[in-house]
């Protein structure tokens, strides 16, 4: 049997999360926990808590018909209390989602949703980050990404590097409007950054980070291409491997002239 860890970084109280959990709980042979944060952490990418205590309370309602627990901490708190102290065993994948909007190409760096799929792959278990298009729906506008999320996670059991971790993107189109599934890499980011100027109520300047959508064309085979064509994208994510190994080339002749002139001449 399959211990499934289902976590997101919208909350406890998203109206995504019971979708999941359900769609998961008609896989075979799995058992299935949530460890959700109490409140949303959107855009709180990797955060961990390590200046105070985190609390985990174990629900006492049967919303979702699983064990579960909501958590004073950020979504990779989650993951960590679930993986080495809340579940009974070591789970076999962690189901990160469903975000509600999209992670596509530089989002992934600013998610918590991606950011507990990855705190999961450090941990060494295999994961799904999946979002949809749908920023407000209820929990029945769900129902196919959560299907998404479930059938993919029957497939990647068969993925023989371990651990991987894959980014879902499904498009807020009607199942028979979608253009089909797509295989793709990260796109550019998909906005251009501003930043709006005001006062607050006592008078104080403040800024607001905002964003509009990127006018850049997105090139064929990304993620932005994709879902914009109204395909589900799926983009195998790379987590370990962060260095730049052409820079790191270019720089090697360097080490003996930096070696004199910062460990041999500074000394004289």
């Amino acid at each position: 049997m399959q211990t499934l860890l289902v976590t997101n970084d919208d909350g406890i109280d998203s109206p995504a999360l019971p979708a999941l959990v359900h769609s998961l709980t008609t896989l075979e042979d799995v058992e299935v926990f949530v460890v959700a944060p109490e409140h949303e952490w959107s855009a709180g990418g990797h955060a961990i808590t390590i200046r105070h205590p985190v609390y985990a309370d174990a629900l006492d309602d049967d919303r979702f018909g699983v064990g579960a627990w909501s958590v004073s901490g950020s979504p990779a708190d989650c993951v960590k209390l679930a993986v080495y102290s809340l579940l009974p065993r070591r789970p076999d994948m962690v189901v990160s989602g469903i975000n509600l909007g999209y992670n596509l190409a530089t989002d992934v760096l600013y998610s918590g949703t991606v950011a507990a799929a990855i705190e999961s792959v450090l941990a060494g278990v295999p994961a799904l980050a999946i979002s949809s298009g749908r920023v407000d729906g209820t929990s029945g506008d769900y129902a196919f990404p959560a299907q998404v999320a479930a059938t993919m996670t029957e497939i990647a059991t068969h993925i023989p590097q371990n651990p991987w971790l894959l980014n879902i993107n499904v498009p807020d189109r009607p199942r028979s409007e979608l253009a089909g599934i797509e295989f793709t890499e990260l796109g550019p980011c998909p906005y251009e950054d501003k930043v709006l100027v005001g006062e607050d109520h006592a008078g104080r300047r403040c800024y607001h980070l905002a964003v509009d959508p990127s006018r850049e064309v997105a090139e064929e085979g990304t993620d932005l291409a994709a879902v914009r064509a109204g395909k589900i994208s799926i983009t195998p994510l790379e987590v370990l491997r962060i260095t730049q190994s052409h820079l790191l080339k270019w720089l090697s002749p360097f080490e003996e002239s930096l070696h004199r002139r910062l460990l041999e001449e500074g000394e004289s």
